[in-house]
């Protein structure tokens, strides 16, 4: 994001990124208490795909407790090609801003779970 110049118009709209160590988080915090976290602090959590292991695997979460107006999950739709092609993860970096933009500056609060790149 920061050689688009994406880091910098998302920080003018005062939506920054924050990792687990910045918030004093445990790397291994349970999805349900993960979810429900960020909820709580208006945070927009980016994951890649997970699965429904139990019921509090982030997917069962997800579908017991989002509602309209509830932050979605973003998910990476392939992390080896975030990993591995600059193409795609700059379309993927693209997409995250225009998606932060919708979210917290025109309050689009629709769905619970976006992939990205859309």
């Amino acid at each position: 994001m920061d050689g688009l110049g994406l880091l910098e118009v998302l920080a003018e709209l005062q939506i920054e990124f924050v990792t687990f160590p910045d918030r004093g988080l445990d790397r291994h915090m349970g999805d349900r208490d993960l979810w429900n976290y960020c909820q709580a602090n208006d945070l927009v959590l980016l994951t890649e795909n997970r699965n429904h292991e139990n019921e509090n695997s982030l997917d069962a979460t997800i579908q017991d407790s989002w509602r309209e107006g509830r932050l979605p999950v973003l998910t990476l739709a392939n992390k080896g090609r975030f990993e591995n092609s600059p193409k795609y993860a700059e379309q993927v970096a693209k997409d995250m801003a225009e998606l932060l933009f919708t979210i917290f500056h025109e309050g689009v609060r629709d769905r619970p779970r976006i992939f990205v790149p859309i």
